[in-house]
């Protein structure tokens, strides 16, 4: 668990993925519509694209694979639909690169030119090095990625403590579905374009006042 925790720094808290121009366009207002945003990142983004995409990256790691690993880190770009989720994951690449570096120097070595694109072949990388099953790998990426979430929505709309961690509670139950569903797709199934989400993140991107990165 020690690589999905939020004292990782990989700057995981420092985006909200659309949701502060969300807010500020009034599409999230309450617990309730922070519920049915985050509910349909994970039903059409997280199960469609980043687990998908991480059990593609989990076997070519494993396997050594470095050309099957450059090209599931172009596709995971390529499914970032706007500058600002496309850096996003630059950066978190770069900076688990060296959480990693830090940690198990040698087993980066030929793999810098793609562990540091993306923070998904980090991931799978160090998870099959220390013989982390895929099972929870996206386990805790799943965990992982609605904490970040959900941290975001009780800063900026705000919610209180309380009512963020039945919004948490309340989304984790939807986790072990997605993760079955993300195991059942083929290669031709993943990826999907995610409208709201990529409107809300190209906004973000000139939003005049903002507490989270772009």
């Amino acid at each position: 668990m020690s690589l999905m925790s939020p004292t990782l720094p990989i700057g995981g808290f420092s985006y909200s993925q659309g949701i502060e121009k969300a807010v500020e366009d009034r599409w999230i207002v309450d617990m309730d519509t922070s519920y049915q945003w985050l509910r349909g990142q994970l039903y059409c983004g997280v199960a469609y694209t980043d687990l998908p995409i991480l059990r593609m990256l989990y076997d070519a790691c494993d396997c050594g694979n470095k050309d099957g690993a450059l090209r599931w880190s172009k596709i995971l770009l390529a499914c970032r639909e706007t500058s600002e989720l496309r850096q996003e994951e630059v950066n978190r690449g770069r900076a688990l690169t060296k959480v990693i570096e830090g940690l198990e120097d040698s087993i980066t070595d030929g793999w810098e030119n793609i562990i540091n694109t993306n923070y998904l072949s980090g991931l799978a990388l160090i998870g099959t090095y220390w013989k982390i099953p895929i099972s929870e790998l996206l386990l805790g990426y799943s965990w992982s990625w609605l904490e970040n979430q959900v941290s975001a929505v009780v800063k900026i709309i705000p919610l209180g403590q309380t009512q963020g961690q039945q919004l948490l509670h309340k989304l984790l139950e939807l986790v072990p579905d997605i993760i079955k569903q993300s195991m059942l797709l083929e290669e031709f199934d993943i990826g999907r374009s995610q409208p709201a989400l990529a409107i809300a993140s190209s906004l973000h991107e000139t939003q005049y006042t903002r507490i989270f990165r772009s």
